[in-house]
């Protein structure tokens, strides 16, 4: 029945804007079962192909084992609206206020939930290594199960005793930078162990921040303190931070390490990114639209890969593109970070901007801007201004 267009169709156009479809799809898979494609499976795989083509942005694989069968199942879910993300990936917290709010008590006053709570639903978020393992067994094996599927060992890591911060050698205005201490050779990565422990600011957690940063900004009058006393946290977030959508919503991920340092390598001359880029500089892509080979990770309708690596996907996967020399400066490609396509033309506009020398990055603005006597942020060690 899922199988057919004309009651997918109907299905689809039924649901609100940001409807949600929900549907058992069967035992849970093992690790030693054949791709999804391949196996006894394929009506499953045939039904979810069918979903994503008639224009469901995200579906989420989860499992449960209190149904009362003689195994755990397998349920799928259906965001028709790839925002609605957002709610999928709430937190524990706030999910437990959410149900506290919409759950009437019961008569006996025992809880009305017995296998569901905010715990639960987190661990729902990350789909079952079964579910990978099939995913990946497919005929034409998906992309993500090459790139994410641990690290790939010919590649060298160059630990934090190989990087140095001190000020760049890319203009007046490019504030600190990140150097190599010792020669670090092509295919390397940077402070892998350092990487991994990125720290986020999740949609909610932005949300409250931008929305009182600009409620102080519109009362500066009577609490101008208020926004001073935000401006610096603020300005770390987006000055260091590189922002994405794989959530639903706007969150923004810093790196813990020295790694902020790196500084964008304006018109292609990055030495630290991806091996087959991007294509296209901050001087030659179109300002009005963010090119799909940028926005292609985070349109994934499915992929039991990307959800149970999403930290890997947003804080690790680039390396040394070429050999880079000791006491030369490591550059990025700020491009690569965008992840966003609301803020495309003025994240290009802005780096246009500083690779002509027109203007300062976000920290170095800052820091000029309140007259620091020493660098803001030592404690997070350096700037990709």
């Amino acid at each position: 029945l899922y199988k057919d267009n004309d009651f997918v169709d109907a299905l689809y156009n039924g649901l609100s804007g940001k409807g949600v479809f929900a549907i058992q799809i069967g035992e849970t898979e093992t690790t030693s079962d054949p791709g999804d494609d391949t196996g006894p499976d394929q009506d499953t795989a045939n039904m979810m192909r069918a979903l994503q083509s008639v224009g469901f942005q995200s579906m989420h694989n989860y499992d449960e084992g209190h149904s009362h069968f003689q195994a755990p199942w397998s349920y799928l879910v259906c965001l028709k609206d790839s925002k609605s993300r957002a709610s999928w990936y709430r937190t524990a917290p706030e999910i437990e206020i959410e149900l506290h709010q919409r759950l009437h008590s019961t008569e006996s006053g025992a809880p009305a939930l017995r296998f569901f709570d905010g715990s639960i639903m987190v661990d729902y978020q990350t789909p079952p290594k079964a579910a990978e393992t099939t995913y990946c067994r497919k005929e034409d094996e998906p992309w993500e199960c090459d790139e994410y599927l641990g690290i790939d060992p010919e590649f060298v890591n160059a630990p934090i005793s190989h990087l140095e911060a001190r000020k760049s050698t890319l203009g007046e205005h490019a504030g600190r930078g990140l150097f190599a201490a010792q020669d670090i050779p092509m295919h390397s990565t940077l402070d892998l162990s350092g990487s991994v422990k990125a720290f986020y600011f999740l949609p909610l957690t932005l949300s409250v921040l931008e929305d009182f940063y600009e409620w102080s900004d519109e009362n500066d009058d009577e609490y101008g303190y208020v926004e001073d006393e935000l401006s610096s946290i603020y300005t770390f977030a987006f000055g260091y931070g590189y922002v994405a959508t794989l959530l639903g919503e706007r969150h923004v991920t810093v790196d813990s390490g020295i790694q902020n340092f790196c500084n964008h390598g304006c018109n292609g001359t990055y030495n630290y990114g991806e091996e087959d880029g991007i294509g296209f500089t901050e001087m030659n892509v179109d300002v009005h639209r963010a090119p799909e080979a940028l926005l292609n990770k985070a349109s994934e309708v499915y992929s039991p890969v990307f959800e149970r690596h999403l930290r890997q996907i947003l804080a690790v996967g680039d390396y040394t593109l070429r050999d880079i020399h000791q006491g030369e400066e490591i550059t990025c490609d700020y491009l690569s970070f965008v992840g966003d396509p609301v803020e495309w033309e003025e994240d290009v506009t802005g780096l246009r901007a500083q690779c002509l020398g027109e203007t300062r990055g976000d920290i170095q603005e800052y820091e000029f801007e309140t007259n620091a006597d020493e660098p803001v942020f030592d404690n997070f060690a350096t700037e990709c201004a």
